[in-house]
């Protein structure tokens, strides 16, 4: 397909220095760690309630 290769989006490089590109990455990497463990908490009390509740019947 030919045709105007000015008007095709594309992604522009950053503008940001690498000190800045270093923080962000950073900063990235432990907001997915902090979901995570969020989640794996969540799950471990899901489980104890599991347990909970099958240990004591009411």
């Amino acid at each position: 397909m030919t045709g105007d290769r000015s008007r095709e989006p594309y992604i522009a490089p950053s503008a940001d220095p690498p000190e800045q590109i270093g923080r962000k990455s950073k900063a990235g990497r432990g907001i997915v760690l902090l979901i995570a463990a969020i989640a794996v908490l969540a799950f471990l009390l899901y489980l104890s309630v599991l347990i909970y509740a099958s240990i004591v019947r009411v």
